[in-house]
Parts: structure tokens; sequence; C-alpha cells
């Protein structure tokens, strides 16, 4: 067998996540010497990563619940109701907390039009839910599923999903705080998984109404004021997070059928 195929039957998440984290960084470094929208697309990397590693850990039937995982829509309407609206609640709380704790809106303050915000719904959906969500939440969680309760799991793919976002924390205006909204929404991502049946189709719904309402809500403050929204969405999603566990347990409501078919778990890299 070839020696690089071996290793990545051996290690398929360090073999994810050393191409992921590759491609963003020099994405990254590319954009600050050459600036252009297209290395956006970059983001289908971790897709085609994902899909990638996929084909030759898993062979054919790992592949095919990869993408079935992508259109796996048929889940209950009330999961819906949760990737649309839960993102709006904890919204919704964090503004009022803002308001609550002093922070003032802007007085030049517009609405976006609703043809806008279809418009960003859907371009998030097709391009940064499909680039990420189905090597983040279709590729690594069900591999750290396999080998971790699904509270751990989460928070080591929160941890290194933060890492990746760590060029969008220098050289822009996201604050290092989103850090904790990145670790709690995977606790997020994970329950909703766990209780679609491993669909990614509604993480990406997720991810998408996440970025609408930030869309929406943050032009309401101005920059000191905006900071102060984010220390309470940060505070929000953490909450969250804790109830969640609370409620369902370090499972999150895990069921046998999330994890299919067996995955290929990583092994050690050094022998003991």
């Amino acid at each position: 067998m070839n020696p690089i195929t071996s290793f990545i039957k051996r290690h398929p998440q360090v073999t994810f996540w050393g191409i992921v984290w590759s491609v963003n960084f020099f994405g990254w470094f590319m954009a600050s010497i050459y600036p252009s929208d297209l290395w956006l697309f970059l983001i289908y990397s971790v897709l085609l990563a994902g899909a990638f590693v996929t084909a030759i850990a898993d062979g054919r039937s790992g592949l095919k619940t990869y993408f079935s995982r992508i259109i796996r829509w048929r889940v209950g309407i009330k999961w819906y109701a949760v990737a649309l609206f839960l993102p709006l609640i904890l919204r919704l709380v964090a503004f009022g907390m803002s308001i609550a704790s002093g922070a003032r809106l802007t007085a030049n303050f517009q609405m976006p039009e609703l043809g806008e915000l279809l418009f960003e719904f859907i371009l998030v959906f097709f391009i940064i839910g499909l680039g990420e969500e189905p090597g983040f939440r279709g590729f690594a969680l069900p591999r750290f599923l396999a080998n971790y309760p699904a509270l751990t799991a989460s928070l080591i793919l929160g941890v290194l999903h933060g890492i990746w976002h760590l060029p969008n924390f220098l050289t822009s205006d996201i604050p290092p705080l989103a850090i904790l909204i990145i670790i709690s929404g995977a606790i997020l991502n994970t329950w909703l998984f766990n209780n679609t049946r491993g669909s990614v189709f509604m993480a990406m719904l997720m991810h998408a109404s996440v970025n609408l309402w930030a869309q929406v809500f943050n032009p309401f403050f101005g920059e000191a004021d905006a900071a102060r929204q984010e220390t309470w969405l940060a505070v929000t999603y953490v909450l969250m997070a804790v109830l969640l566990v609370i409620f369902t347990g370090r499972e999150l409501g895990r069921k046998p059928v999330t994890v299919e078919p067996a995955v290929s778990p990583d092994r050690p890299l050094m022998a003991k």
C-alpha cells in the first residue's frame, strides 16, 4: 500500500485537519498579498477534504454516507424551527441584555430589506454552510462521536474549529471572544445532529440562520456597544450549551443511528 494512503487510513482526522488548516492559512496569507473575494471559495476545501479522506479511509460506502448527510432533510418540522429560530432567540436575549446593561441604538439604523436578507441567507447556505459543515459536522463529528462522549466530542471539535477561524480573528473585526460562541455552538450543533439522524443539511440551515440574524442585529449598535452585544451573545451561547448538557446529558440526545456506518478511528501517531 502507498505510504501516503496508509497514513490517511490510519489517521483520517489528522489528515483532514492538516488539510483544512493548511488551506485556510494559505488562503489568508494569499488574500493579504492579493486581496480578492475569490479566496472565499477556498472554503470548499473543507467539503472536499472531508470527501477525499472519507473516500480513502472508508471507501465507497463511507463516501455515500458522507454525501447523503448533506441532503438528509426529512427530520421533522420542529428541528427546522430549532435550526432557523434558536439563533434568533439567542440573538434576542443578547440584544435585550445589551440594552439592559446600557447599550444605545445608533441613530441612523436602517433595517435591511427582506430581499437582501433572503439573498444573504441563500449565499451563506450554499457557500459557507455547504463549504464548512459537511467537513466539520459530516466528517469530523461522527469520528469524534465514535471515540468520545458527545460532549467531549463537541468540545474537541469546537476548539479545532476555533483554530481554523484564527485568521478571521487576526484580520477582521471578529472578536476573540467569538471562540466561546464557536465552542458552545459545537455543542448546539451536536445536539441538533444527534436528533436529526446525523443531518448535515440541518447544520447548514443553522449556520445560515446564525449569519442572517447577525446581519440583522449587528447594525443596531455602534462599535463600543457592538462589542458589548458580542459579549452578551457569547454568554448566551455558553448558558444555552450548559442547559443542553443539564437536560440532555453528556450524550446530547445521541441515538445509535447517529454514527453510521462505522467510521475509521484515528490510531495513535506514536506506537506504544
